[in-house]
């Protein structure tokens, strides 16, 4: 069924794709000769006026084959060919369908949140001393900071810096009640910011075990699932961010509720991370809302902008060597994984995913690679800049090899999917 779900997915972003391609093409004045949905032999094929539109047997792509980009003989008048146009209009041909994606990864991120709605921000944890203990408390909806709505966990730190230093108002929903409260924030000089110590996060994770892997460091320690922790080193705990903050504070004592019995644990020096690894913690039930129409325009561009910035820092890591190029790349098998794992998430993870999926895509074809958008289009810049035309046939020539090269790097990236699957 995954299959299926991925079949269709690939299909309608790279329909979209070289639909870009193909209404940028008409309305500059291109003839475009085939639509195609995949490569290969063709099992459907329907001709409409000077169009041919087609279905093909291998579904890992698609091609608008433009008059005379192929140096094929053609029918129409050179002028309506794609050599036959302005490079400025093979430019925006090109261009198009990278843009039909990213236009399509934000009508699919408004989409989701329209349709699913977003969770809303939690207090996540208190630090013991801060002035958020006196005035706020775990699980509660933050709807407001200084009268302006919070949706998104990062939007909390500004918010309070504006308002800083004097009291910060909260508009906060509390066992379904709606209240406001105020919190003064303190200098903190080693953040170089005013905070009010607490933590905020969409989904609250409570410092209660539900399972643990039976080597991993806190089961190792003596803990098991089911454990309520209620203190670390004589500090009330209730969130796992709070237990976080105790470990990483030095903290290597638990005191745990099991079957109504407090029972002190000791902890070996381990780093946090390492002492929750194997570790599955409950969670308070996430509070979904839907904004409306404009803030969910304003937050799929948010979201679109997080997309561009981690792409970003994955190029950044490859180009360091950081981040493994076989960490970085997925192909169909790992793209399937990654929708099945959307999918168990919810739509709203869902229509994320295939949002940044398309986003992937687009940024991909504007890389300036043979055969790619990013390749085409450097072409015509050149032209536009040295008005110098190179060769119909040069370029088609170097185009062909480089999408036998993409071929063979699609068909190894399968391969070590699936030895990555069954390894």
């Amino acid at each position: 069924m995954i299959w299926l779900l991925l079949l269709a997915m690939l299909l309608f972003l790279v329909g979209v794709h070289e639909g870009g391609h193909f209404l940028a093409a008409k309305l500059l004045g291109v003839a475009v000769e085939e639509f195609a949905l995949g490569f290969g032999p063709v099992l459907f094929s329907r001709k409409k006026g000077e169009t041919r539109y087609s279905i093909r047997l291998l579904p890992l792509g698609g091609f608008v084959r433009l008059a005379g980009e192929e140096g094929l003989t053609s029918d129409v008048p050179f002028e309506r060919t794609y050599y036959g146009r302005p490079a400025w209009v093979r430019l925006l041909v090109s261009l198009a369908g990278p843009l039909a994606n990213i236009v399509l990864a934000g009508v699919l991120a408004t989409c989701a949140i329209l349709g699913f709605g977003l969770p809303r921000v939690q207090v996540a944890g208190l630090i013991p001393g801060e002035p958020a203990e006196q005035a706020l408390r775990v699980g509660d909806v933050v709807l407001e900071i200084g009268g302006k709505d919070i949706w998104l966990w990062d939007d909390v730190g500004p918010a309070i810096q504006a308002m800083a230093p004097g009291p910060v108002s909260f508009e906060i929903v509390r066992d379904g009640e709606r209240l406001q409260v105020d919190v003064t924030p303190k200098w903190h000089p080693d953040e170089e910011r005013y905070l009010v110590g607490a933590y905020f996060t969409p989904q609250v994770y409570l410092a209660k075990l539900t399972e643990l892997a039976p080597n991993s460091p806190l089961a190792q320690a003596g803990l098991k699932a089911g454990d309520l922790i209620t203190a670390a080193c004589g500090r009330k705990v209730q969130t796992l961010f709070e237990l976080y903050d105790a470990l990483a504070d030095d903290c290597r004592e638990v005191t745990v509720l099991r079957g109504g019995e407090a029972i002190t644990v000791s902890l070996p020096a381990r780093s946090p991370e390492e002492f929750l690894q194997g570790a599955g913690f409950a969670a308070l039930p996430q509070v979904v809302e839907r904004p409306g129409p404009g803030t969910a325009v304003a937050l799929a561009s948010r979201q679109l902008a997080r997309f561009f910035v981690a792409l970003a820092e994955v190029v950044r890591g490859l180009v360091r060597g950081t981040i493994p190029a076989g960490e970085a790349v997925a192909g169909p098998v790992g793209m399937a994984g990654l929708l099945s794992q959307g999918i168990q998430a919810g739509g709203l993870a869902t229509l994320f995913l295939i949002a940044f999926i398309s986003l992937n895509l687009a940024l991909f074809n504007l890389i300036p690679f043979p055969a790619l958008d990013g390749a085409r289009m450097a072409f015509a810049l050149f032209e536009i800049v040295s008005r110098r035309k190179v060769s119909p046939a040069v370029e088609a020539a170097i185009h062909a090899l480089g999408f036998v090269l993409l071929l063979g790097l699609l068909l190894l990236i399968t391969y070590r999917d699936i030895m990555r699957l069954f390894g």
